[in-house]
């Protein structure tokens, strides 16, 4: 939740810490690039890979903004749910080490995420801004006409052919990369983060329900705190698919579309010879690929886990308890039947069998799009 943290907090949307002053800021300037993107989309209309090549960046930082934007205005609600996954950080929550084994490898799974998607979302914004700079010197080796193209498909308003004014405009850019990033990567992160930990904590339940004693004394109280347990799980995953289903929408749609566009770019520059587009490309291709599956595995993790919850309670030795917590382990059985799911839109559910389904829809729209071209 540290680097998480660290992150949003540079956009001003931290959820326990908003800071509007800056999430003004980077939204501004995010919102401006957005505009000039599309001024740039509805001029170039008659020019069929122009607009291609400008869908390749405008679905990316549509989707950023909507990102940036949804995650402050669930501020709120995102902030109740961090609190509580604070407290499951404390020792004293854990009856054995193998609870504590057990949510430790769901929380190692989202540190792995975070140190592998904020380094290649990086490392993709900033090859993307040199890959301009990279092309000028194969044109002057054939003697070509320079031509100063900025890293965006923005339309400007003002005469950027001019190696000054071009210099002030490109470095007027820069900011983009990381605010893009860090807009990209960081609610992405966070999502991952406490989806991972509802799993490692169902994981936890399952494990204390299979140990569960049967003697009258001791199991009152291990059932009331594993059906507290259960609720609070239940109700953090609901907050979460709530404050996140219309971001994962967008993200759905937005990445099946970029999957097919990046791959045929990819193609495209592979037979063309141009050795930076090509790497930024494929840099990009693999981003996009990384995060949707990132979210139907923590989809698939959930449908897991909250299965196993239910298989432990009607393996333990329910029946053999006093007839009052029966009754408390049968209702929690009947809630468990329905496994937590994540949902983009409240009706596409993110899971492995899933992620394949995305593919072929994506490969479906690469082989549309080849034929067009």
């Amino acid at each position: 939740l540290d680097w998480n943290n660290r992150i949003l907090t540079l956009l001003g949307i931290w959820p326990s810490d908003p800071n509007n002053l800056r999430f003004t800021l980077s939204f501004g300037y995010m919102a401006i690039q957005l505009a000039l993107e599309y001024a740039d989309l509805f001029q170039s209309t008659n020019t069929f890979e122009h607009i291609v090549a400008n869908l390749t960046q405008n679905i990316t930082f549509t989707t950023i903004v909507f990102q940036v934007m949804l995650l402050r205005l669930n501020c709120r609600q995102l902030k109740e749910v961090i609190v509580t996954v604070r407290e499951d950080f404390h020792e004293e929550n854990y009856e054995s080490c193998e609870e504590r084994k057990v949510f430790l490898a769901y929380y190692k799974q989202s540190r792995i995420f975070f140190l592998t998607a904020v380094p290649m979302v990086l490392s993709t914004a900033i090859t993307t801004y040199l890959a301009p700079l990279a092309s000028v010197p194969g044109m002057k080796n054939r003697n070509e006409t320079v031509k100063w193209n900025l890293p965006y498909h923005m339309r400007m308003f003002h005469d950027v052919s001019q190696l000054h004014s071009y210099a002030l405009t490109y470095a007027a850019q820069l900011p983009f990369v990381f605010i893009a990033s860090f807009g990209h990567t960081g609610p992405d992160c966070l999502i991952v983060t406490l989806m991972l930990h509802v799993c490692g904590q169902l994981a936890v339940l399952g494990e204390r329900i299979g140990n569960m004693s049967t003697d009258y004394q001791e199991c009152g109280l291990a059932i009331e705190k594993c059906v507290r347990k259960h609720v609070r799980l239940i109700r953090m995953a609901k907050d979460l698919e709530e404050s996140y289903n219309v971001i994962l929408l967008v993200q759905l749609i937005g990445g099946t579309v970029l999957i097919c566009i990046l791959t045929y770019n990819v193609l495209a520059n592979t037979g063309r010879g141009q050795k930076a587009h090509f790497l930024t490309f494929s840099l990009y291709v693999l981003s996009v690929l990384l995060l949707i599956y990132v979210y139907c595995f923590i989809g698939e993790s959930l449908i897991q886990e909250s299965t196993k919850v239910h298989r432990a309670l009607t393996q333990c030795a329910w029946h053999e308890m006093p007839l009052k917590y029966e009754k408390m382990i049968i209702i929690c059985m009947g809630r468990a039947q329905q496994p937590l799911i994540l949902t983009a839109g409240k009706f596409y559910i993110f899971s492995m069998r899933n992620f394949t389904a995305i593919l072929r829809t994506s490969m479906a729209y690469l082989s549309v799009l080849r034929s067009l071209l």
